[in-house]
């Protein structure tokens, strides 16, 4: 009772608060709002104990790491921190999280769950892991069990809880949106479409589908009376007609009985969005049932697969894959009668996949599509993703061994970047490997899918539009463009695989700073993206380093137009480009400071302070006990906007200066920066070094071609020189430079920043 106690004196008597945090989604476009799952838990921990539960969506926060740690402080202190490792996709952000909030709260207890938790577990509770525990399978019942061994003053001990999941969802109590207090003043403004869960798991086993690992194969929902309820208390709470609902059931309406009466009581209660979206099947749905969702107002998800008979079988989509292909031709006929619109997905190359069964399904699609004139439905193509907790993935030896399968990223969640591309990166069989696929799909998709597009029926209202955007964006995934980049992707996955390490949720480098918080800024995505590419790449390894590249937006020191090429790595070298017009590229700048090896309360010189970027990035490393002298090569009024910019470093001084010889009066320095090409690093800017273990970094070499980054220590009289990589950047104009500067060398001034 003492942790109770002392929770209760330092928020003022309030409750003891559990925090459930969603981590987001690197996709902002067309976000759902709602998050069910973290609102099941919350309500269900209010209505059985004696906590406070307040919810973090992070994709609709909107602010950087101070903004989150204000956050933070205003809602805490905390009893447990729920962090959802919903997808694998989050699995790295996730862990980055964790080890900020660790550092934030290294007393309170850490929890996660999740998809990717329920099926690796491991992945998330290890020596050295953030978490204290974790939760596997659905969340009530654990995180109770959890919850009242913190209110009694046990700890959590990497343990692993549940599973043990809800067996009548009528024992929960209804939502409490109430939770989601801090969004739905701005709501509709962060969100397109709500979702809400009315039935939970999946009694079918296909092959290359996740759910098993969080739901097992039970089927189990609300009554349709109380799932009607819910859907009338969410009316309450908000006017339904402003959103489409997407009920994200794994499979809505198993049972007849149950998805009749629910969509009766939808029609009875008047209980209409814009448009429902769900997930189900075809092959129990006959007339009565397309009725039935046409006047409720839905549209409905097909998880067709394939057209192959022999694929369906291998993906185990049924017993009898003829009857299953004839129940969406008559789901194709229906809805042209009663105006239900509908989407069928399938995969293209998993595992087994032959050239036959490719051709097959590409035939059976055009009859579905286009044996009529118009068609209600459209067509979602998607590749084969390797999913945890996938039968195909606790088998993929035996899919090597039987099929020719390939697997090139088995463990593609725990990689910094391109993680979904990695999830389709396979060789389907012997016949087929990963660039027959990626042809054969764009061949033969892009035509049918502008067929469809022309062919389309919708319904005549607001709705329309949605669809039209889901066509589009079809349409757009398989121009030639995108074949072009995923197959350019796939020959440089395979030629950097033999360099990679083995990654291991263990050795895998996990920051302790947070990323994906700014997902709607297209600046900070891409900064982000770029980093997370060096991670992949093995070149940036430093804590600190990476810490201060996701601190300090480049944005802020150069045009948007010059960060985003500095970050994509497309700076125009080839004509006369020095410093002070073409910033250093992000992958040279990272490696050249990896080799630097800043440390707190180092004395640095920058010697090419075009802007104020690199000079921040170092006042980052340096921390405020180290001192940065940055030379301005520009006239004094860019130095004056250079000193402007960096007013916030305190401990960096700016002098206009010759860049190729630096701040001779104020040697020697523990550090030397030249961020640009100079044709030797002589003797002046060797005696600007500390003789003892004095170190710089330099592009030395000629003026249009590849210079050698090169890292150069300085102990006593000699000097070492070692070659980190060869690479082509700006040049420097100066008195050692390959131009020389117009008029006299300028002298240098000191002067703190205003």
């Amino acid at each position: 009772m003492k942790n109770l106690l002392t929770l209760k004196k330092n928020a003022g008597g309030q409750k003891p608060c559990v925090l459930l945090i969603s981590p987001g989604i690197i996709k902002w476009t067309d976000m759902d709002f709602g998050l069910p799952h973290l609102v099941s838990i919350g309500g269900y921990l209010q209505e059985h104990l004696d906590v406070r539960v307040e919810l973090l969506d992070l994709n609709y926060e909107g602010g950087d790491h101070n903004h989150l740690q204000r956050t933070l402080e205003s809602l805490g202190p905390f009893l447990m921190i729920g962090l959802s490792c919903f997808s694998s996709f989050d699995y790295m952000r996730v862990m980055t999280l964790a080890r900020f909030l660790r550092t934030l709260y290294p007393d309170v207890p850490l929890v996660t769950g999740g998809y990717h938790a329920s099926a690796l577990p491991m992945d998330v509770v290890f020596d050295g892991s953030p978490f204290d525990a974790v939760v596997v399978g659905e969340g009530e019942l654990p995180m109770r069990e959890i919850t009242e061994t913190l209110l009694g003053g046990g700890s959590l001990d990497k343990r692993i809880y549940g599973p043990d999941n809800i067996q009548d969802l009528d024992d929960l109590p209804p939502y409490r949106w109430e939770l989601l207090h801090r969004y739905w003043p701005r709501s509709r403004d962060i969100g397109r479409k709500f979702q809400i869960y009315l039935s939970r798991g999946c009694p079918y086993k296909c092959t290359f589908c996740m759910e098993r690992a969080k739901t097992e194969y039970k089927w189990r929902a609300y009554s349709a009376e109380r799932a009607v309820d819910e859907l009338r208390r969410l009316a309450h709470v908000t006017p339904l007609n402003d959103w489409v609902v997407n009920l994200a059931d794994p499979l809505f309406g198993f049972r007849r009985r149950w998805r009749r009466q629910v969509l009766q009581g939808i029609i009875d209660h008047k209980l209409f969005p814009r448009q429902y979206w769900t997930l189900t099947r075809s092959d129990d749905l006959d007339e009565e049932d397309v009725s039935l969702l046409a006047r409720a107002r839905f549209s409905i998800g097909i998880g067709l697969e394939s057209g192959s008979p022999q694929m369906l079988t291998a993906m185990n989509k049924g017993n009898t894959p003829d009857k299953y292909l004839a129940a969406m031709m008559r789901l194709a006929r229906l809805s042209r009668d009663h105006g239900l619109n509908w989407a069928s997905n399938i995969i293209v190359g998993h595992p087994g996949e032959t050239m036959q069964s490719m051709q097959e399904t590409k035939s059976y699609l055009y009859e579905l599509f286009t044996s009529a004139k118009e068609t209600c439905g459209w067509l979602s193509i998607d590749p084969f993703r390797l999913y945890p907790g996938s039968y195909v993935h606790e088998t993929m030896s035996s899919y090597s061994d039987r099929c020719g399968t390939r697997f090139y990223h088995p463990e593609w969640w725990k990689s910094w970047y391109d993680g979904p591309f990695q999830a389709e990166h396979i060789d389907p069989s012997h016949e087929v490997n990963f660039e027959t696929r990626v042809n054969f799909m764009y061949d033969a998709y892009a035509p049918l899918l502008r067929e469809i597009a022309d062919r389309f029926q919708g319904q005549g209202r607001s709705i329309d539009r949605v669809f039209k955007r889901s066509l589009n964006e079809q349409h757009r995934q398989m121009s030639k463009q995108a074949r072009l980049d995923v197959l350019k992707r796939g020959q440089r996955a395979r030629q950097s695989l033999a360099s990679l390490p083995t990654a291991s949720a263990e050795t895998t480098p996990i920051l302790h700073f947070p990323i994906g918080l700014h997902v709607k800024n297209p600046m900070t995505r891409l900064r982000e993206a770029a980093i997370r590419r060096l991670l992949e790449r093995g070149v940036l390894r430093t804590d600190t380093l990476i810490t201060a590249l996701l601190r300090v937006a480049p944005e802020t020191f150069m045009s948007d137009e010059k960060a985003r090429n500095m970050l994509n790595g497309s700076s125009d070298l080839s004509g006369p480009a020095d410093i002070t017009t073409t910033p250093l590229l992000f992958q040279a700048l990272s490696m050249a400071l990896e080799a630097l090896e800043p440390a707190d309360g180092d004395r640095i010189a920058e010697l090419t302070a075009s802007n104020g970027y690199i000079s921040a990035l170092l006042a980052e490393l340096v921390g405020p006990d180290g001192q940065i002298v940055a030379i301005s090569p520009h006239g004094w009024g860019d130095t004056r906007r250079l000193r402007k910019q960096l007013s916030d470093y305190r401990q960096v001084l700016v002098r206009r200066g010759d860049p190729t010889v630096g701040p001779t009066d104020d040697g020697p320095f523990d550090r030397l920066f030249v961020g640009a090409a100079i044709p030797r690093f002589h003797s002046e800017l060797r005696a600007l070094l500390d003789p003892n273990e004095g170190r710089a970094v330099a592009f030395l070499g000629p003026r249009f071609r590849a210079q050698d980054l090169v890292c150069i220590v300085r102990r006593d009289a000699d000097i070492e020189e070692r070659l980190i990589t060869r690479v082509q950047v700006p040049i420097v104009i100066g008195k050692h430079g390959w131009i020389q500067a117009k008029g006299p060398t300028p002298a240098f001034f000191a002067a703190r920043p205003a």
